[in-house]
């Protein structure tokens, strides 16, 4: 496994790789959240960006548009990890 920061960079790299949303699964309110880069075939993002801005919670779990999460990352408004498998 490989642990990066949430960042710009890394969070471009997973757009180009096809991924389109961030899963954590653990607790919600977790203050460096561990995210899980994934791709959603039928996600439709113009659906999703109508509560732009935000971070969705299910069940205890963060749910995080990739899309908004590079918004944010150019404002320096994220903080967390992204797991990877080798």
């Amino acid at each position: 496994m490989i642990f990066k920061r949430l960042n710009y960079q890394t969070l471009q790299s997973l757009r180009l790789q096809g991924y389109n949303i961030l899963l954590t699964i653990g607790r919600s309110e977790d203050e460096n959240p561990i995210y899980f880069p994934m791709k959603l075939e039928s996600f439709n993002s113009t659906e999703a960006n109508s509560k732009s801005g935000q971070e969705h919670t299910q069940q205890g779990q963060r749910i995080l548009i990739l899309e908004e999460a590079i918004q944010r990352s150019l404002n320096n408004d994220l903080s967390g990890i992204i797991q990877l498998e080798n």
